[in-house]
């Protein structure tokens, strides 16, 4: 499913995600909110796409890392 994004002339986009949750992940997120490390599934997916972002973040760091290291032995 598509999310639906809200343009609106001088305010922050908005999207709007609606789908179900079924197997392994709904397992998961039940125990999450179980225990009390979410709060609603707005919540979970905030938080998840904030820790894939980090994720994400982390590699391109170590790509660049090495393709500056890379770059300084060709020079040497």
């Amino acid at each position: 499913m598509t999310p639906k994004v809200m343009l609106e002339p001088g305010k922050p986009r908005r999207v709007w995600v609606n789908f179900p949750l079924s197997g392994e992940i709904a397992e998961v997120y039940l125990q999450l909110k179980e225990r009390g490390i979410v709060h609603s599934t707005r919540d979970a997916f905030v938080q998840g796409l904030r820790c894939l972002q980090e994720k994400v973040m982390e590699l391109d760091l170590k790509r660049a890392q090495l393709k500056a290291s890379q770059r300084l032995e060709e020079e040497l």
